[in-house]
């Protein structure tokens, strides 16, 4: 196995002492020193893991903010994915960097800088988590961010810590240049000993969830609308609204419900947030690009060179049309009239929702997937769900063959394979499920960058437990398609006109 080191962190911390005539290491100081730190860039340890190799085991030490916080992982490279055992302790509470913090996300981050959100990090009441997940990365560095959601899609600049070389790791170490980039926020700054001042009330731990995702949720959705949301993705923020509000209606004794539901907002709030990032970037560019082409329109044609013995009347005869084309053109600045076109316009159409190619790719995968499974054109994607029974079957590589088949036109689409059951704590073995339907696809020729494993437990369930039929149907693989190509709107739903109705006479 191969290692390879990245250059270490790099950091500017900046002390900033109340001011007092006494000498700031007196005794009689009333109050602590605020601290403030800004990460100025940012790189770690990338480590190789190599293909098939035994497992090993990495450490995480904590970062300057904090020093305290531990953690250790086993790695294991398997065929298609490396799949990742990580628990932590000493890990201080994500709002002391700030109250927008709510949760901890584990990352993986490539060489070239690419970062993928390996799942949430849940602290119990001894501050310690784990966390079962995978990657299909093969060389990577780890790092933890304090976040304000748990389905954040790049690294906030809140890294309290990263993966170093232990002696349990197996490998030469070998040194290479690479950053990550990290999503800026303003330098925070939290003054030690606050958080143990703060009047606080004693919930339970399902209580404590339920609350946490709600508030997740929350912070999901105005970080949304900041980032304009209600004009590029309104649909998909009103639903992330929908449902946020939905979770906050049910009564505090159904705190499961609350906590999927909450979840649910909160990853739509985020898919809305990425749409409205690309489609104002499409928007900009649209414009830049009509810009172009109207100051080309309006700029004079090239001169033709004359012939040698004709240079002078040439010259006097651009001469006399470049003065007549200057005084036409003063003569001619006077205000638009009101009724002229804009100078700049923007095909608002291609933003929208409903795209005929998007439908129409969509109908066709949908008639190219196999009925062996459950074939659901949901709003969440294309929903093909495989029961237990199969995931665990000698055919369940020729039964997923022919989806593989049939994504293979299709190059922007993104899958979740997720486990589900009806067990309470049970998240590891929905884990499990969800990675071998995942290597059978890869086996089959889906990239494995395209696809995203989850493992959700009994916290999704279809229908209810109380029946051992409805405990066969929670049980299950979920493989959840959607992309640009195949449009966020269902084949039987469409866009509706929000125009009012002049009322009838």
């Amino acid at each position: 196995m191969r290692t390879l080191l990245l250059p270490s962190t790099v950091l500017l911390v900046v002390f900033h002492w109340p001011a007092s005539s006494q000498s700031p290491t007196s005794e009689s100081r009333s109050s602590q020193p605020l601290y403030q730190v800004t990460i100025v860039s940012r790189t770690t340890k990338a480590l190789n893991y190599g293909y098939l190799t035994a497992p090993t085991r990495i450490n995480f030490q904590g970062t300057p903010v904090a020093a305290e916080a531990r953690g250790e992982t086993i790695v294991e490279a398997k065929r298609g994915a490396t799949l990742l055992k990580m628990r932590f302790d000493h890990v201080p509470r994500p709002n002391r960097f700030g109250a927008q913090y709510l949760t901890y996300v584990v990352w993986a981050i490539s060489p070239d800088g690419r970062a993928q959100n390996l799942g949430e990090l849940t602290l119990d009441g001894s501050l310690k988590g784990k966390l079962s997940t995978s990657t299909p990365l093969q060389t990577f560095a780890m790092i933890v961010t304090a976040e304000p959601y748990y389905s954040v899609t790049q690294p906030s600049d809140v890294v309290v810590m990263e993966n170093v070389v232990g002696p349990g790791t197996i490998g030469n170490v070998q040194e290479v240049n690479a950053t990550y980039e990290l999503l800026p926020r303003k330098p925070f700054t939290y003054e030690v000993g606050t958080a143990a001042k703060a009047a606080t009330q004693s919930v339970n731990r399902d209580q404590y969830e339920a609350i946490t995702a709600l508030y997740q949720a929350l912070n999901a959705i105005q970080i949304a609308q900041s980032q304009e949301a209600d004009r590029y993705a309104p649909e998909r923020l009103a639903r992330a609204r929908q449902l946020y509000d939905k979770a906050r209606a049910y009564p505090t004794s159904l705190s499961k419900e609350i906590v999927s539901v909450a979840r649910e907002a909160t990853q739509v709030a985020e898919d809305s947030r990425s749409i409205a990032a690309k489609r104002a970037e499409a928007e900009k560019l649209a414009i830049e690009k009509l810009t172009s082409q109207k100051t080309a329109e309006t700029q004079p044609a090239p001169t033709q060179v004359q012939p040698a013995p004709e240079i002078h009347k040439a010259a006097a005869a651009v001469s006399s049309v470049a003065a007549n084309e200057s005084a036409r053109a003063r003569q001619q600045i006077i205000p638009a009239p009101a009724q002229e076109k804009p100078a700049v316009e923007v095909n608002h159409s291609q933003f929208m929702r409903d795209n005929p190619q998007s439908r129409e790719n969509r109908a066709r995968l949908l008639a190219a997937l196999p009925r062996v499974f459950e074939v659901i054109d949901s709003g969440r994607g294309v929903l093909i769900s495989i029961p237990e029974s199969q995931v665990n079957s000698a055919s369940l590589q020729s039964n997923v063959a022919p989806i593989a088949a049939a994504l293979r036109p299709y190059k922007g689409l993104h899958m979740e394979v997720g486990g589900h059951t009806d067990a309470a704590n049970a998240v590891a073995a929905t884990e499990r499920d969800a990675e071998r339907v995942s290597l059978a696809l890869i086996s089959a020729g889906v990239p494995r960058e395209m696809i995203a494993v989850r493992g959700y437990g009994n916290t999704r369930p279809r229908t209810s437990n109380a029946s051992p039929g409805g405990r066969d149907q929670n049980r299950r693989v979920e493989i959840v398609i959607a992309g640009d190509e195949i449009g966020m709107l269902p084949t039987w739903d469409r866009t509706y006109s929000i125009q009012p109705v002049q009322a009838r006479r």
